[in-house]
């Protein structure tokens, strides 16, 4: 799709110069040559999957390095308008970038998703679209949890006052027909639920989970060390809840970066869990999740 524009997207831009110098350069070139730039619009991004091997299309992709003639312009917040000082035919490459453990200034090129390649066509003072859809590198390794089956790949550990429970319905699934619940009362304050079967996988580890809750929720790992029968407990990353002021509490997508805990040398019998407590004063919490996948190679 094109459009006529005249003026850059600053705001963007500006967004944009805080992650990558490249694009001081850029600027200059433009007020030295006087030159005529087209615009790359970055539309919307898609995940491609085979559901069975690899899970949902879920995706929470915020950034995009961008480059033109294997040329670097910058890390590119998704639907920006990137102006290029060229026209005609040219090679766009994109390689998507998310927020590593769901921090705004913990930007990273994700290392499941294959770079984007094509060629598009540039006019001078035009914005020429473009809407990638990636897919993963196929050595990439799955395990998945969509709380599709009867069952679940979660054990509750004996401190637990409950466990996790399967829940139907459109306001408590995000895609399929159920997803998991993590319920906590004033009778039943606490649960930890981990991964009833161990892995052992290397860096790099990622835990791609959907969330949405009125509680923060705390993310963890289990492994026994080299020559020792202790478990050890690493508390990792709290999740905050997504409720709002208004009430609402939508479903929201993480990267949670478990490439250390799940390659400690000599460690064995990892796996991670998920707990959540009874906030002080509250009668009741919950914390819903869907599409669970740890990937890794």
């Amino acid at each position: 799709m094109k459009g006529k524009s005249t003026v850059p997207d600053l705001n963007h831009m500006l967004r944009a110069l805080q992650y990558a110098p490249v694009v001081f350069a850029l600027f200059a070139s433009c007020k030295k040559s006087d030159g005529v730039p087209s615009y790359l619009g970055l539309g919307t991004v898609n995940v491609q999957t085979e559901p069975e091997m690899q899970g949902s299309g879920s995706h929470n992709i915020t950034d995009l390095w961008v480059f033109v003639n294997d040329q670097p312009l910058g890390v590119w917040e998704a639907g920006s308008k990137v102006p290029v000082l060229r026209s005609g035919t040219v090679n766009v490459k994109l390689i998507a970038g998310v927020r590593r453990n769901g921090l705004r200034d913990d930007r990273i090129q994700y290392p499941f998703y294959e770079t984007w390649s094509g060629d598009l066509d540039l006019v001078e003072l035009n914005t020429t679209t473009v809407a990638p859809d990636l897919i993963y590198f196929g050595n990439s390794l799955f395990w998945l949890e969509d709380f599709e089956s009867a069952g679940h790949k979660f054990s509750r550990s004996d401190d637990s006052d409950t466990t996790l429970n399967l829940v139907h319905g459109a306001d408590t699934v995000l895609g399929g027909a159920a997803s998991g619940e993590l319920l906590v009362t004033s009778d039943r304050p606490f649960v930890r639920m981990f991964t009833t079967d161990p892995f052992d996988v290397g860096p790099p580890a990622f835990l791609e989970l959907d969330y949405r809750s009125d509680h923060r929720m705390l993310i963890g790992v289990l492994y026994t060390a080299a020559g020792s029968s202790t478990v050890t407990d690493v508390p990792y990353l709290y999740l905050s809840p997504t409720l709002r002021s208004d009430g609402g509490m939508p479903w929201t997508k993480v990267y949670v970066d478990l490439s250390e805990l799940m390659s400690v040398p000599g460690a064995s019998n990892q796996r991670f869990y998920v707990q959540m407590d009874l906030n002080s004063g509250a009668s009741s919490g919950r914390v819903y999740l869907d599409d669970l996948k740890l990937v890794h190679r």
